[in-house]
């Protein structure tokens, strides 16, 4: 039943369609919860992260399930019900009771209300990004193979690191087509061909390659 809830909890929120492309089909997870900072919904990416069943989580706080690590995130949450203020790109770092070594992650914090207008829950974008490396992205490093070889280096040109940065910050393409003033259309076309030429599988490759370049600043 309760598995349900915290389903049904995530549909009333956020489109289905959304869900199916880019929270349950990836490595992005999400998380809702109370005032009380209980777990009312998450995906299992972020069940995955804790190494916690999705259902060991729902109606237990923060505390109960990230032990100490809850000090540092759960200020984050507590002033995103006091403010209504959404939270982006924060950086956090620490150790889960279940997990062994330190991990990283990237959050992006927001207020959900009711019809009346009032906060009654924050939600949580979260992505790990000490995830297993995918292949290199660095647009001006050489990577030597097996045989010896150096492969073309992957090179970006200013406009296409200008679109990685938009993306990774979250921005529509429409948003993007306003800020560079070109046409959605072109904006979609850079973003096609910035995924066969850095062999990026997903947005998260891309935000990740964003950090680790450095185009996108934490």
């Amino acid at each position: 039943m309760r598995s349900r809830e915290h389903s049904d909890l995530i549909s009333r929120y956020i489109p289905r369609e959304y869900l199916l492309s880019a929270v349950d089909a990836s490595a992005i997870g999400i998380v809702i919860c109370d005032r009380r900072l209980r777990y009312r919904a998450l995906n299992r990416s972020v069940a995955k992260i804790h190494n916690v069943p999705v259902e060991a989580h729902m109606g237990h706080t923060f505390h109960e399930i990230l032990g100490n690590f809850a000090d540092r995130v759960a200020p984050l949450w507590e002033s995103v019900f006091a403010s209504g203020q959404r939270l982006s790109n924060l950086e956090v770092t620490g150790k889960l009771p279940k997990r062994s070594g330190v991990g990283r992650w990237i959050e992006n914090l927001f207020p959900l209300t009711d019809s009346r207008g009032r906060i009654t829950h924050v939600g949580c974008f979260v992505i790990e990004i000490s995830s297993p490396r995918i292949p290199s992205l660095n647009p001006t490093s050489e990577v030597t193979s097996a045989t010896g070889h150096q492969p073309p280096r992957t090179l970006l040109s200013p406009r296409e690191q200008e679109i990685v940065r938009l993306v990774a910050e979250g921005k529509s393409n429409k948003e993007i087509s306003s800020v560079l003033a070109i046409s959605v259309r072109t904006v979609e076309t850079y973003r096609s061909r910035l995924m066969l030429k850095l062999q990026a599988t997903s947005i998260v490759h891309l935000f990740q390659y964003a950090i680790r370049n450095h185009i996108v600043t934490l």
